[in-house]
């Protein structure tokens, strides 16, 4: 689902009876629909007990949605995280950021439940066989506005290029023939699909593996070789592609990233929120959600990064790799 509102337990009313002593910080986030519960978890855990007056805002929505709230909407936000690293260099560079950092990776899944058709025989083996029979409905996100759908293209065309020596075969299986037949749904963030899955809706969601763990959906551990998550496979990766808004774009490794919004209300809760993520005890929320925190971390242009950020990096004993592309 899209999320948009205040951390919870903190909603309307919030600001009475508040100590002068205290007065309120806000802290403002835009980032990508998973992202969600990792970095509420780190607000929530490790951040209020520094900060017990926060006003936190926040949306989480496709990384593309989530991005034109910024460039598109002239909205303002305190720290923006993008499940695919090309964003941040694409779209909002130079004019709403300067730097990024490349934190964190994940991996594209089938995600399911006890209830789905054929979950009794769905395996990592099968799984491309299960998913493309008829009257199962599989959810996608859409390509153009979420980076799991664009993922989720590149999966079934490498799929396609292990099992098939096709890339276009099982793409077409399930975009072109499912579709035909009403047995593809596409929406424009991954996390809306849970809800239809839980109903029975769906049967099969390709999204992230994180979305499954955080959610506590059955999933299956896929190949490397389609799931995007080793990034030594980069050049097996680019082997498939897919057309974002009329772009051709190679697959890559899924590679989360951030920054801080040249525009950004307050940035100093941005540079406390980004510190309390690459401390221990944020590295573990967002281990534990299914996303796997990077050591070394990228970090373009890294004398624009906040001194605080690269300290905290430094004290977590997380090193830093320069990189000088901003693509």
């Amino acid at each position: 689902m899209l999320l948009v509102g205040l951390g919870a337990g903190y909603g309307i009313g919030y600001y009475s009876g508040l100590s002068s002593v205290h007065p309120p910080t806000t802290l403002l986030i835009d980032g990508a629909g998973t992202l969600a519960v990792p970095w509420n978890g780190v607000v929530n855990n490790v951040l209020r007990p520094e900060y017990p007056t926060l006003s936190y805002n926040y949306i989480f929505e496709g990384s593309g949605l989530a991005a034109n709230e910024i460039t598109q909407a002239n909205k303002s936000f305190d720290v923006y995280g993008s499940a695919d690293y090309r964003i941040i260099p694409e779209q909002l560079m130079p004019t709403y950021a300067s730097w990024y950092i490349i934190f964190a990776s994940n991996a594209m899944t089938v995600m399911y439940t006890n209830h789905s058709k054929f979950a009794n025989e769905i395996t990592p083996q099968n799984w491309y066989q299960v998913i493309t029979r008829p009257g199962v409905i599989v959810g996608v996100s859409n390509k153009d506005t979420d980076p799991s759908g664009a993922q989720a293209v590149i999966m079934l065309k490498l799929a396609g290029i292990e099992y098939y020596n096709n890339a276009s075969y099982l793409y077409d299986q399930i975009y072109v023939t499912k579709k035909a037949n009403n047995e593809l749904v596409v929406v424009p963030t991954e996390t809306t699909l849970n809800p239809q899955l839980e109903t029975g809706t769906v049967d099969y969601v390709l999204t992230y593996s994180s979305e499954a763990i955080s959610h506590n959906f059955p999933y299956l551990n896929l190949d490397s070789k389609v799931n995007l998550s080793n990034v030594t496979l980069s050049g097996w990766y680019a082997q498939a592609n897919v057309t974002i808004k009329g772009k051709v774009t190679q697959g890559t490794p899924i590679l989360y990233d951030l920054t801080i919004p040249t525009n950004s209300p307050n940035p100093t809760m941005g540079v406390a929120f980004i510190k309390a993520l690459f401390s221990p005890q944020g590295q573990k929320i967002l281990h534990s959600s299914g996303i796997t925190p990077l050591n070394p971390v990228d970090i373009y242009n890294p004398s624009a990064v906040p001194p605080d950020i690269i300290q905290a990096l430094s004290q977590s004993g997380i090193t830093v790799t320069t990189i000088t592309a901003t693509t």
